[in-house]
C-alpha cells in the first residue's frame, strides 16, 4: 500500500486553558513562581482560584520552576486534595478516622452515599455535592464530623442532620462560609459587659457563628451593652458552644448554648452571672478545667487570639525577651535542663535536637514546625494554633535565635482552615509588632515565619517526608542518614519541632528550666495536653503532668463512654498506636513505661470504644488506613498493608486450619512491616493490629484455649 493511504498516527490535540484559567495562572506563577520550594503554594492558590487544576497548566508552571512535567504531575497526583477534575457545586468531606467510626461515621458515610447516589469520590447526578472521605478533621471529641467546601465544620453530625444539611445544599441555601460569617462583632471599648463566645473550630462546628451573632442582636435589642470576644476553646469541648460571661467574681460559664437559647438565659440574668439550666458556676471552678495543670495551655479560652495587648497581659513574650538578653547557647542549656521531650510522639529530648543545629556549621539554618496533626483522636495543635497563636510564635523565635536560624516554617495540615487564616494573621501583626522580622524583640536578629499548608497526607507527619512536601515535592519519606538536624530543609541544618513542643519552651524560658522540671515523673518532665475523644461522655483536652492513669482520664474526667455502655478499647497514640490492655489502665502514663509494655504515649490522644466495637474491624481498618496512606517508598509498607487487609478478612471468615493458618501469617506479617519498614507508617502498624489480636482474641475467634503471640 502506497506510503501516503496508511493511517498515520495522530498528535493528540494540544490542552488549552480558557482567558479565566490563564489569568488565575498568570497570578499564581507571578506569586510563588520564584519562591523556595513555591510548587505546593502555588497549586493550592490555582486551585483556590479555580476549583481544580486544569491539566493544561502543566506546562507552564513546569516551565517557570525549572521542573519536569513529569515532576509536576507527580505532586499534583500524590496529594489527595489537589484535584485535576472539577468537583460538584459543593464538596462534602466526611471523617473516616477511629474516633467518628466510634460514634457512627462509617453509617452516617453510608447514609450520604445513599442520599447522594453517589460513592466516595463521586459526584450526585444532579452536579450539586462531590463526596469525599477524610482522616481527620481534628474534631475527634464531637464525632462525627464533617467539613463543606473545606471551611465550614460541623460536629455531631446525625442522619437527620445531615438530610437537613444536603436539603439546603441542593435548594441552594447554603449557609454563609465560616470566613464570610466571622464578621467584625467586636466592639469599641466601652462600659460594657464582657462576654466570651470561642471562634475555635470545635465551637464554629457546632454553631458558634450564630450563637454570637444572637447575643448581638439579641442585646442591642434590649439595649443592653455589650462587648463580645471571639476567644479560643477552653477544651471543655462536650460543653460547646461555651458562653462565659465577665462579672467581678470572675468569668461564668454557660453551656452548651444553642442560638435559640440565647433570649432565656438574658431573661434569667446572664449578663450578671446568675443561674440558669445551662450554668456552671464559675469557669476556674469546674472540676474538668479545676483539676489540671495548665503551662503550655495557660491562656487557651482565656484571651482574644489574636490581641496582642491581651498576649502580653497574659504573660506572652516574656521567654522571648529572656532569650534575646541571654547567649544562644545559655538558651540551649535551659531547653536541655527542663527535660522537654518532643511531643509530636517520638519523644526525643527537643534540647539535644537544638544543641546539634546550633553547632551544625552553615550559614543558613531552619526551624520547621509540624502541624501536620492527622492522628485521630489528636486536637491539641489545632486548639493552641487557633487559641494562642502568639505562643507558637514566640517559641519558634526562640528556637530561632538559640541556633542561629532565620527563616521558620509552620506546615499546617489543610484540614485546618481556621487555624491557617489565623496562623497568617498572628504571624502578620507580630512582625509588625517587631516580634518577628529583621530584629526580634530587640536581639538584633532577624527571624522570619510563613506557613506552608500540605493537601491531605498523613505520612507528611513523619519529618522528613514534611520536608520533602515544604520543599515542593511529594510528601515520599527520606532514607536517615542524614539526620535532618545537619541536612534538613532545603539542605540546611534544621530543627523539626511539633507544636507542642515549641509552644511549650516560651514557659521554660519565662519561668526557668526547674519550675518546669517539677512536673512529671521519671524522664517525663513537664506536663502533656491529653486529648480525650471517640466515644466519651466528656470529651476534651486535659493538660495534666506525666503520671495519671488512663482509667483517671476516661472515667474520672471523661465520665465513661457517651452511650453509656462499658468502656471496651482505648487506643492511644492515634492510629499507630496500640489498645491498651484493660489491666493496664491504672498505669501511669510515662514514656518508659508504656514503651515498656509496647505502647506509645504518642501525642496524647485517646480513642475510647465501648462494648460494641468489633476489634477484628478497627484491626483491619488500622492495615486499609496504612494502605491508603503509604508514601509508598518501601515495600512492607506499601505491600505489607494490603495483604494485611486480606489477611484479616480470611480471619473472620475461615474457621480450623485454614483460620490458625492466617493468624500465624498475621503475626509474621506485622514483624515483616515493624522490622523492615522505612518510616513509623509501616513500622507501627502493627501496634493496633497486635495489641487488638492480643487482648481481644474472641473478636478474631479465637477461643480461650489458643494462644495469641504477645506483642
Amino acid at each position: 500500500m502506497p506510503h501516503h493511504l496508511i493511517a498515520q498516527p495522530q498528535e493528540p490535540a494540544p490542552l488549552l486553558l480558557s482567558p479565566e484559567q490563564q489569568d488565575a495562572l498568570t497570578h499564581c506563577l507571578a506569586r510563588f513562581g520564584q519562591e523556595p520550594g513555591g510548587l505546593l503554594p502555588l497549586l493550592h492558590s490555582l486551585q483556590n482560584a479555580l476549583g481544580f487544576i486544569p491539566r493544561a497548566a502543566v506546562p507552564a508552571i513546569a516551565e517557570a520552576l525549572n521542573l519536569s512535567r513529569a515532576e509536576v504531575h507527580g505532586v499534583v497526583s500524590y496529594y489527595p486534595h489537589l484535584r485535576e477534575q472539577p468537583l460538584g457545586r459543593t464538596l462534602i468531606q466526611i471523617c473516616r478516622a477511629e474516633a467518628c467510626k466510634s460514634r457512627g461515621g462509617d453509617a452516617l458515610f453510608a447514609h450520604a452515599q445513599a442520599a447522594l447516589g453517589c460513592q466516595a469520590h463521586g459526584t450526585s447526578a444532579d452536579g450539586s455535592v462531590t463526596l469525599e472521605p477524610v482522616y481527620c478533621l481534628g474534631l475527634c471529641a464531637q464525632s462525627p464530623a464533617l467539613m463543606v467546601d473545606e471551611s465550614k465544620v460541623h460536629a455531631q453530625m446525625t442522619a437527620d442532620r445531615l438530610d437537613s444539611l444536603l436539603k439546603g445544599i441542593q435548594q441552594k441555601r447554603l449557609e454563609t462560609k465560616a470566613d464570610e460569617a466571622q464578621e467584625a462583632i467586636e466592639n469599641e471599648a466601652v462600659a460594657a459587659t464582657r462576654i466570651y463566645v470561642p471562634r475555635d473550630a470545635t465551637a464554629l462546628a457546632v454553631g458558634a457563628d450564630a450563637v454570637a451573632q444572637a447575643l448581638q442582636r439579641e442585646c442591642a435589642a434590649r439595649g443592653l451593652a455589650v462587648e463580645l470576644v471571639r476567644n479560643g476553646s477552653r477544651g471543655l469541648l462536650w460543653l460547646e458552644t461555651l458562653v462565659e460571661v465577665e462579672t467581678a467574681q470572675g468569668r461564668v460559664a454557660y453551656g452548651p448554648v444553642q442560638a435559640a437559647d440565647v433570649a432565656g438565659l438574658l431573661d434569667a440574668g446572664m449578663l450578671q452571672g446568675r443561674p440558669h439550666a445551662l450554668c456552671h458556676g464559675l469557669t476556674e471552678q469546674i472540676p474538668y478545667l479545676a483539676r489540671q495543670e495548665r503551662l503550655t495551655f495557660a491562656r487557651v479560652g482565656l484571651i482574644d487570639p489574636l490581641s496582642l495587648q491581651d498576649y502580653e497581659a497574659h504573660g506572652g513574650w516574656q521567654g522571648l525577651k529572656a532569650a534575646a538578653a541571654m547567649a544562644p547557647e545559655a538558651v540551649v542549656q535551659q531547653v536541655l535542663d527542663s527535660g522537654l521531650r518532643g511531643r509530636g510522639g517520638a519523644a526525643f529530648p527537643a534540647g539535644i535536637k537544638w544543641k546539634t543545629v546550633a553547632a551544625a556549621k552553615g550559614t543558613q539554618k531552619y526551624i520547621a514546625c509540624n502541624a501536620d496533626e492527622g492522628d485521630s483522636g489528636t486536637f491539641a495543635d489545632r486548639l493552641l494554633m487557633e487559641g494562642d497563636p502568639f505562643c507558637l510564635i514566640e517559641g519558634m523565635a526562640i528556637a530561632g535565635l538559640a541556633v542561629g536560624a532565620t527563616q521558620g516554617y509552620i506546615y499546617v495540615r489543610s484540614e485546618y482552615p481556621h487555624a491557617i487564616v489565623t496562623l497568617n494573621e498572628a504571624i502578620a501583626r507580630a512582625t509588625a509588632a517587631g516580634w518577628l522580622g529583621r530584629n526580634v524583640a530587640g536581639s538584633g536578629k532577624a527571624f522570619a515565619l510563613q506557613v506552608r499548608v500540605g493537601a491531605g497526607s498523613y505520612v507528611c507527619g513523619e519529618e522528613t517526608a514534611m520536608l520533602e512536601s515544604i520543599e515542593g515535592r511529594r510528601g515520599i519519606v527520606r532514607a536517615k542518614p542524614p539526620l535532618p538536624a545537619i541536612e534538613g530543609l532545603f539542605g540546611k541544618p534544621t530543627v523539626i519541632n511539633n507544636v507542642i513542643t515549641l509552644a511549650t519552651v516560651p514557659i521554660i524560658m519565662a519561668r526557668g528550666a526547674a519550675f518546669y522540671q517539677g512536673y512529671g515523673m521519671g524522664r517525663s518532665r513537664g506536663t502533656l495536653p491529653f486529648q480525650l475523644a471517640g466515644n466519651i461522655a466528656r470529651g476534651g483536652l486535659v493538660e495534666k503532668a506525666f503520671g495519671l492513669s488512663l482509667r483517671e482520664l476516661v472515667e474520672d474526667f471523661g465520665g465513661g463512654t457517651a452511650t453509656g455502655r462499658p468502656v471496651k478499647a482505648i487506643q492511644v497514640g492515634g492510629p499507630l498506636g496500640s489498645y491498651v490492655a484493660p489491666g493496664d489502665w491504672d498505669d501511669p502514663l510515662d514514656y518508659e513505661a508504656y514503651a515498656a509494655k509496647g505502647n506509645v504515649v504518642g501525642h496524647g490522644g485517646l480513642v475510647v470504644h465501648d462494648d460494641s466495637a468489633d476489634m477484628a474491624q478497627l484491626a483491619r481498618y488500622a492495615m486499609e488506613f496504612c494502605a491508603i496512606e503509604s508514601c509508598g517508598k518501601c515495600t512492607p509498607c506499601r505491600i505489607g498493608s494490603t495483604r494485611g487487609v486480606e489477611v484479616i478478612d480470611r480471619i473472620t471468615t475461615n474457621t480450623g486450619a485454614a483460620h490458625a493458618a492466617n493468624v500465624a501469617l498475621l503475626e509474621s506479617l506485622c514483624d515483616t512491616m515493624e522490622g523492615g519498614s522505612l518510616c513509623a507508617m509501616g513500622g507501627m502498624t502493627p501496634y493496633p493490629v497486635r495489641s487488638a489480636l492480643r487482648h481481644y482474641p474472641q473478636d478474631f475467634g479465637i477461643d480461650s484455649a489458643q494462644t495469641v503471640t504477645p506483642v
